[in-house]
């Protein structure tokens, strides 16, 4: 065989290099690409988010979305991602009892953008596994704690039947938040049937956000060949609500010319009267005009100017409104704010 020339070697590389990185442009906004659900019980609700944000400053389109398995269905939470903005492929393990055991599933997602010009086309790849046991049952299928306010309690019940060994039960339930705490407790057993009353308690010192947890059961029962003990497991998800919210959180500004200007509303709600006093940003395009008088809405004017200075390349801009208020509860709101300046044709 002829040996290439060297430079030619290396011009191979150099393209072959190029090409790799044009293809795999769209893997680079996923923060993960696989998940394994674990084992989990027949009707639970198992969830799971592959997080992807826009790091170009331009728009990706996700144009569609497939699942090679039936025991996982896929949706997308948007179709579209401005630069800046965050989305998510869901992924749901079918825990109805159609599909039992061991499951696996490739999930395909198509991106699409424009690069100099010209459309550009990327395929990306996501992996999930997981266990559906089909003798144990959780009813409900996940702790659903919807909106609870901040500093407040929150408890929620469920119960974990077993049909199997007569020797079965629950040893150990963990958890990874400090907020969230679970017990276990055994109300009936008979002829190798068991049924434990679940309790998890949100804490009154969950932040501000959303909650999204996965509580671990430890059992008795060991893995096949080795000494581990098997674990099932049990979403958590909710939101604490702060005392007063603002919206829309972040803020887009969106992409401006030079020069030009534009102007977004900031609602900011409470249950009780109150006032804002100050809005500050550090980016000194950003003017805020807003009302002295107390109440239980407030509108905030945000408007953001780009300069007359023509940018050789597109700047992005990323800064954090910071909203001043009369609640002691809250004194300070803070919104994440992006815009984009280009360059005119």
């Amino acid at each position: 065989m002829q040996k290439l020339p060297l430079f030619l070697f290396c011009v191979c590389i150099i393209l072959i290099g190029k090409c790799v990185a044009e293809e795999s442009w769209g893997a680079a906004l996923f923060d993960t690409k696989r998940h394994d659900f674990g084992r989990v019980a027949l009707g639970a609700d198992a969830e799971f988010h592959f997080e992807l944000t826009n790091i170009y400053d331009r728009e990706v389109k996700l144009t569609n979305v497939r699942s090679s398995c039936g025991c996982t269905t896929v949706a997308l939470s948007t179709s579209l991602l401005k630069s800046g903005e965050t989305g998510a492929v869901i992924a749901s393990l079918n825990t109805s009892g159609q599909h039992l055991r061991e499951k696996s599933a490739v999930l395909t997602v198509q991106l699409e953008t424009i690069i100099n010009g010209s459309r550009k086309i990327d395929t990306v790849q996501l992996f999930v596994t997981g266990y559906v046991r089909p003798d144990v049952v959780l009813t409900p299928g996940s702790v659903e704690f919807g909106a609870v306010a901040e500093g407040t309690t929150a408890e929620r019940t469920l119960l974990l039947e077993y049909a199997g060994r007569a020797d079965w039960a629950l040893t150990k339930v963990e958890r990874s938040q400090r907020f969230i705490h679970a017990k276990a407790e055994e109300i009936r057993r008979e002829y190798g049937n068991v049924t434990y009353r679940i309790t998890v308690t949100l804490g009154d010192n969950a932040p501000v956000g959303y909650v999204k947890d996965i509580l671990r059961f430890t059992t008795s029962e060991l893995r096949p060949n080795t000494m581990e003990p098997v674990e099932i497991v049990l979403p958590i998800q909710g939101v604490v609500t702060a005392p007063i919210h603002a919206k829309p959180s972040p803020m887009l500004v969106g992409v401006l010319a030079p020069g030009e200007t534009v102007t977004k509303s900031i609602v900011v709600r409470s249950e009780t009267p109150f006032r804002i006093t100050n809005v500050t940003t550090t980016d000194k395009r950003f003017r805020f005009t807003f009302s002295d008088q107390e109440s239980m809405v407030q509108l905030v004017s945000a408007s953001f100017s780009a300069a007359h200075t023509l940018p050789k390349q597109p700047q992005n801009v990323a800064d954090v409104i910071r909203i001043f208020t009369s609640d002691p509860r809250q004194p300070t709101i803070t919104i994440r704010a992006f815009a984009s300046v280009i360059p005119t044709l």
